[in-house]
């Protein structure tokens, strides 16, 4: 392996007259190179790091919003079971998130150090994620040990190419300034990965699988893992690392661990990013069940969870803009307030006193009836239009007419078809049951502004994460980047599976039953799940944030050492 190419400082000593501009001002203001630790981006090379989280995105929106009801109502494993992989697999997370970062800092090569691992860790992690969505026909106990082993490669794989990619975040620039601005960059293109995803995945795999629900997700996944393979290629080509560990550096992995122990800006970002995480997946999670069971309306889940992260995507793009303005540590504490009060009034939204769009299930015929649809009896003199709801583009929907023009409506061998009828009557008034209910209007606006308050979080929490391990070389003398990010992923994760395991766990305990009408506690759980528990999450984050005590005028100072450490050292 060829030696790590490290940054050279600028040896030019400040001239006179010169003597309190800073480093930082300075190399705002161009003066110092661009392989200075606090050089200023090119836009492409912002560009190009952020689409690699877009890649990332499409394996982690189907993770966390997705896989679990893959599991329970496409490949038919119980909910419980699936709870209990995510939370145990989490075990293997804890030795391999730290191991990885270690062996990243530790890693030289003509590349870097996290940068290698986009190029030769994605093809990995495209056959992973392929096999966790492919169904093989096994019994109950071959099926436990299909799910446990793909998720674990694919969490595996993951890893090996997500903490790089995270840590190489700290190493591009260490202004703090500029980091927003990447990080700003970075989340909204995951964001928008998530609409499409979100908004397309039901679709794609209805049309890939053309009937056949588990060939389906499985295409849909190959798509996805492709698309993101090449993202990750365009991130490894437009990169550089500039911010290098002292150049006398040594040391051992536990000694990494226990500086990040004694790093309290570390360890409170850490229960933070692993809190938020919580909410997030919750919201995720639980967002498929909630409209295919509580809201009737499973035809809506592909926008619900679109419109999500159309939200979220705003709300990272702003965050730069929003930091610029306001404290990092204030900023997330109200963001956090507003999501846990809306989320926790969201809890109150009732469902629709009816379900006028129905969501055919199985090929066996059924009858719909238009008073029940429309929630009105039938007059003399009606007339009725029923149409089945196609894709035109992302939650815009075109309607084709289907034949009968009676109050009633026979199909047979229609499964997955959305169905809605139009009825005019004799004095020329019209009624659509596909009409959104105010509720259901209700329900997606408050989501959108949950969202919205939500965006800012990872940009903010990430970008903090960089100031961490800034803070722990200021204090230690030592830098471990892919530590104090592997350590970060490992909480994300943590949280993630937490998340996932814990809608499992309320799902099997109020006596969920995949593909069936629901009890009455099952439904009170699946509303709490994406309304009030999440919302109270969101509330003890805001409150663990008050121990956060890296402020901005310290930051300051922690750079201004650091680069003259640097300078003395050249």
């Amino acid at each position: 392996m060829l030696a790590l190419t490290t940054s050279v400082a600028d040896s030019r000593r400040h001239r006179p007259g010169e003597r309190n501009v800073t480093a930082i001002q300075e190399a705002k203001d161009g003066r110092r190179p661009a392989s200075d630790r606090t050089a200023t981006l090119g836009f492409g090379e912002k560009i190009g790091f952020g689409l690699g989280d877009a890649g990332f995105n499409f394996y982690w929106v189907i993770i966390g919003s997705y896989l679990l009801y893959f599991y329970t109502d496409v490949f038919g494993i119980s909910a419980s079971a699936a709870a209990w992989m995510f939370a145990a697999t989490r075990i293997i997370d804890a030795f391999t998130d730290p191991a990885i970062g270690a062996i990243a800092d530790r890693t030289r090569s003509r590349w870097g150090k996290f940068r290698p691992y986009l190029l030769f860790g994605a093809l990995p992690l495209m056959g992973s994620a392929i096999l966790t969505m492919s169904t093989p026909d096994l019994g109950d106990t071959g099926k436990l040990i299909w799910v446990y082993a793909t998720y674990s490669a694919m969490m595996l794989c993951y890893t090996l190419v997500n903490i790089p990619y995270n840590s190489l975040a700290g190493v591009l620039t260490a202004d703090g300034g500029e980091r927003s601005s990447i990080f700003g960059i970075r989340f909204f293109f995951a964001y928008l990965t998530g609409i499409v995803v979100g908004a397309a995945t039901p679709d794609l795999a209805a049309w890939f699988g053309d009937g056949d629900p588990a060939r389906g997700w499985q295409l849909t996944m190959v798509l996805y893992s492709t698309v993101a393979t090449v993202l990750f290629l365009v991130t490894f080509l437009t990169t550089r690392e500039r911010v290098a560990p002292p150049a006398a550096q040594k040391t051992s992995p536990l000694a990494d661990i226990a500086d990040l122990l004694k790093n309290r800006p570390w360890v409170v970002l850490f229960a933070l990013a692993m809190i938020v995480m919580i909410t997030i997946v919750l919201r995720g999670s639980s967002a498929a069940y909630y409209f295919k069971y509580f809201v009737q309306r499973p035809d809506l889940m592909g926008a619900y969870i679109g419109l999500q992260m159309a939200a979220y995507a705003v709300g990272a793009l702003a965050t730069p803009w929003l930091a610029r303005r306001f404290d990092k540590v204030r900023l997330l504490m109200v963001t956090m307030a507003i999501v846990g009060l809306l989320s926790i009034g969201y809890a109150f939204v009732p469902a629709p006193a009816s379900n006028g769009v129905v969501t055919i299930s199985g090929n066996a015929p059924v009858t719909l009836r238009a008073d029940a649809m429309l929630d009105a009896p039938a007059r003399p003199g009606d007339s009725y239009r029923w149409t089945r709801h196609e894709n035109a583009f992302w939650i815009v929907r075109s309607r084709v007419d289907l034949e009968g023009s009676g109050p009633s409506l026979t199909l047979d061998g229609a499964n997955g078809q959305v169905v809605s009828v139009v009825r005019t009557g004799a004095d020329g008034n019209r009624v659509d049951s596909a009409d959104l209910p105010v509720e259901i209007v209700v329900m997606f606006l408050l989501n959108i502004l949950i969202s919205l308050a939500l965006g800012p979080k990872s940009p903010l929490t990430w970008s903090m994460y960089a100031d961490a391990a800034d803070y722990n070389e200021w204090k230690t003398g030592r830098r471990a980047t892919g530590m104090t990010f592997s350590a970060a992923t490992f909480s994300q994760k943590l949280g993630g599976a937490l998340g996932a395991a814990g809608v499992g766990w309320v799902l099997a305990a109020m006596g969920y039953a995949a593909n069936q009408a629901q009890s009455g506690a099952s439904q009170t759980g699946i509303v709490l799940l994406q309304t009030a528990v999440p919302g109270a999450f969101a509330l003890v984050a805001m409150f663990a944030l008050r121990f956060y005590d890296l402020t901005a005028p310290r930051l300051e100072r922690i750079q201004l050492d650091l680069t003259a450490r640097q300078q003395a050292g050249d």
